[in-house]
This record gives structure tokens, sequence and C-alpha cells, in this order.
């Protein structure tokens, strides 16, 4: 399903995953805007942010083990 090209340095895959963690605390602080009423930095946002980094970072790991195990030496 993924090409493990994406995942094969893990600079980039950190960078992909702040990216990707950040993306997803600034749509959950949008959110929060919308129906609290305000711009706030809550638990909420920051653990929403936390686990699509480590989330990104899971699926990194899996997509690289797979290759590792795919490849013929």
């Amino acid at each position: 399903m993924f090409d493990s090209r994406a995942f094969r340095s893990w600079p980039r895959v950190l960078a992909g995953a702040l990216s990707f963690g950040t993306l997803c605390a600034v749509v959950m602080l949008l959110a929060d805007a919308l129906f609290e009423g305000g711009f706030r930095l809550s638990r909420r946002v920051v653990a929403f942010g936390g686990i699509a980094f480590a989330g990104y970072l899971s699926a990194a790991w899996l997509v690289r083990l797979e290759g590792e195990v795919r490849r013929p030496d």
C-alpha cells in the first residue's frame, strides 16, 4: 500500500511527523475556536497533535520494518 521511499531516512520521517502533528493540532485548535469561542492551547489540542505525531512515527516504523523484511539480500 505504501512505498517505503518516503520513509527511508529518519530526518524525513521526523520532519513529516512534526508537520503532520502540527497540522492536526492546528485543525483541533480551529475546531476548539469554532465550538468553544476562542483560541486556547488546551490539553486536548496538544494531545491530538501528539497522537498524530506518534501515529505517523508508528506507521513509518511499520513501513520501514516491512521493507527490511521483504528485501532479499
